[in-house]
């Protein structure tokens, strides 16, 4: 959270400073990060929309369920990079913006040290404990052994252990101008890794096969992502020399935050994909998940804007520039509830039919489950733009804790539900989650903004046909 110095040098600010601060790159690098992160809601429909079919008709709807129980049980260990990715991201672009590139080199050293140590003792306890699991027997698995299905997430937990890495390399991206690059080759990568993963899931109708090409094609981009990274940000270096306990200990609360963040997402989203694995069965994970990867294409648009803004607000506030936040925050929000709006009317109409085409009626469509989800979809993005206000300066550790119990109790509650409703249960169960961070999260961001609720509607629901700038005057 800002100083009290940066908050006087902000209402010092003239409207004039601030305008041309707008017009001399801010506008530039938020188009540039918009039109880059609007890749990732159109890589992930062609992903979910493409590949699902593809594999169902390759695999079939059992052993596709066996395929989503495992692939989500390794997505636990995203928790191994601590959250030190996403806090140094934040971190280092405050001082970016403050001139100390010395700092945030030693930010984002400390961050991979870190990361690198916990990642192989992770994947080393993984190791020993996978093949002692008796995977089929607790998971209900249809179509694999158990020595092949603990193959399947130990290779999976590989890859996600690859994958952090590329959370700490992300964050020099994102601090020093670069964040539409770093997003659209973190977004090539995962389409190219995906495309070809699920090329040898049909054509070896393997899910092992499957597994080691995401493996394969993710640990190369990687490398190739830092390569790109080092060549256009050469003061950023990837060894360790300037790696300081001192500043992991500064970043131990917010990292912990971030930890809170990924493990919320699984207790809600993979957690709930094992649940009804185990009270329901395979065929049951085939339908919620496909049933909720269509009510979320809805929240992959608010995902732009958030994902956008993040970097310009850790820059604004990093410059003590409170109300360039302000008017960022309010911007991104009246966006984000106008696009939530209209594609979550649209889908509560067409989705039916949307689903029945894309699903070749594999699985039954269960409207219930689904009407559900697109409430649910709404309300999450309903705070998730917000809580990149408290995220961009690392004041986001009390909110992820909250998001991580009501995702706990939201489970155990899915638990009872699941057994009384079916899948509908799981979808009301995920309804009181987002319903709680709704609150919980706008009053943390207000507060932060130094603006009242009143105000922020007012804003929010008044139409803008002007341009950005405008609002500064």
């Amino acid at each position: 959270m800002s100083s009290p110095e940066n908050s006087s040098s902000c209402l010092a600010a003239s409207p004039v400073d601030t305008g041309r601060a707008l017009t001399s790159g801010l506008q530039k690098r938020l188009m540039r990060g918009l039109g880059s992160t609007a890749l990732n809601p159109v890589a992930t429909a062609i992903i979910q929309l493409g590949t699902v079919p593809l594999l169902l008709h390759a695999w079939g709807a059992a052993k596709y369920g066996d395929w989503l129980v495992l692939s989500a049980i390794p997505s636990y260990l995203s928790l191994a990079n601590l959250g030190f990715g996403d806090a140094s991201g934040s971190d280092m672009t405050v001082r970016v913006a403050r001139g100390d590139r010395h700092g945030a080199l030693e930010t984002f050293q400390s961050s991979l040290a870190l990361v690198l140590i916990i990642s192989a003792a992770a994947l080393a306890l993984v190791a020993a404990v996978v093949w002692n699991v008796p995977w089929h027997r607790w998971l209900h698995l249809s179509s694999l052994s158990n020595t092949h299905a603990a193959a399947v997430v130990f290779v999976f937990a590989t890859y996600v252990i690859a994958s952090q890495q590329c959370g700490v390399i992300e964050s020099g991206y994102r601090c020093d101008g670069n964040f539409a690059l770093g997003t659209l080759l973190g977004t090539t990568l995962r389409f190219v890794e995906t495309v070809a993963a699920t090329a040898a899931g049909v054509v070896t109708r393997s899910l092992l096969a499957a597994a080691t090409t995401f493996l394969i094609v993710r640990s190369l981009g990687t490398v190739l992502y830092a390569l790109v990274l080092r060549r256009r940000c050469p003061w950023i270096s990837m060894g360790l020399k300037y790696a300081r306990k001192e500043r992991i200990r500064e970043l131990a609360a917010p990292a912990l935050g971030f930890i809170a963040l990924p493990l919320g997402n699984a207790l809600s989203i993979q957690g709930f994909t094992v649940l009804i694995g185990i009270l329901s069965g395979p065929i049951a994970v085939t339908m919620f998940s496909t049933l909720r990867t269509l009510a979320r294409l809805n929240f992959q648009l608010t995902t732009v804007i958030a994902w956008a803004l993040w970097p310009e607000l850790s820059a604004a506030f990093g410059a003590g520039d409170i109300r360039l936040a302000r008017i960022l925050h309010r911007r991104a929000y009246q966006a984000s509830l106008a696009l939530s709006l209209a594609a979550g009317v649209f889908l509560w109409f067409a989705g039916p039919l949307i689903y029945r085409v894309w699903i070749r009626n594999a699985v039954a469509f269960d409207a219930t489950t689904f009407h559900i989800m697109l409430v649910v979809t709404l309300a999450n993005s309903l705070w998730f733009t917000s809580s990149v206000v408290p995220m961009s300066t690392n004041a986001h550790h009390r909110l992820t804790i909250a998001l991580t119990i009501a995702s706990a109790v939201a489970l155990g509650l899915g638990w009872v539900l699941v057994s009384l409703m079916g899948i509908s249960g799981a979808a009301c169960s995920l309804l009181l989650i987002d319903s709680l961070m709704v609150s919980l999260v706008l009053r943390a961001s207000l507060r932060q903004l130094r603006e009242t609720f009143a105000d922020f509607g007012a804003s929010v629901f008044r139409l803008h046909a002007g341009r950005l700038e405008a609002s500064l005057s």
